[in-house]
Parts: C-alpha cells; structure tokens; sequence
C-alpha cells in the first residue's frame, strides 16, 4: 500500500480545518558548490537563494523539512527581531540558515526519506 492509498483508506467525508497559525521565516537556502556546477541553473533558480516560508511549529537547529522536492536541514539557531506587544512598527521575520540535503522525484519519497531522518534523531 503506497502513501495514497492509505491516505484514500482512512479519509472522512466531513472537511476539517485546522486553525493553526503559520510561523513565517526568511529561509536562506544553501547549495552545496560542487552541487550548483553539476544541476542546471533553471533547476537551482527556485531553491537557491532567500525564500519567505512558513512553518507549523517553531523550527530546530538540525531539523530536517521538505521544499520544491528537496530536503533542507537547518544548520544554525534561527536568528529572531522580537517586537513588544500589540506594536505597530515594523516587525521583522526569523532568519534560518538551511542546507541542502537531498533530491527526491515524489512526494512518497521524501515522506519515506523524512522519516528515516527523524528516526535517527531520536
């Protein structure tokens, strides 16, 4: 049974929505050198470089998440801008500094893969 399967095997027919804020941060994505010589620039031009993503929980220092059917790892403590409550000034996003990990063709694949990466974490 693939990853679709037992999604269609256990759905509801009752839609839920989950009301959970997102946590947006700058995200600089890092390509290995070696990495950026040998793929093309057109397949590097939307995971290189600084992104806007939002996260469900606070991210760690060595966690592992999925983009653009890439796996990153996050290599530094988030650097955070804090701002008082109920400010009206400019409030400014984490930085998070991530590596490239690994490349998968679906997203079975990296379910599988994250999966494994988290198992041996624990």
């Amino acid at each position: 049974m693939d990853f679709q399967e037992l999604i269609d095997s256990v759905r509801q027919s009752k839609p839920y929505k989950i009301r959970q804020p997102r946590l947006w941060s700058l995200c600089v994505l890092i390509v290995p050198d070696d990495l950026k010589e040998k793929t093309p620039a057109i397949e590097l031009s939307g995971v290189s470089g600084q992104y806007l993503l939002g996260f469900n929980f606070p991210p760690k220092l060595g966690e592992h998440f999925p983009y653009e059917g890439h796996i990153w790892r996050i290599i530094a403590e988030p650097i955070q801008f804090p701002t008082r409550y109920k400010s009206r000034g400019v409030k400014k996003s984490p930085i998070l500094f991530a590596q490239y990990v690994e490349s998968h063709e679906d997203d079975d694949q990296i379910l599988r893969r994250l999966l494994e990466l988290s198992a041996n974490s624990i």
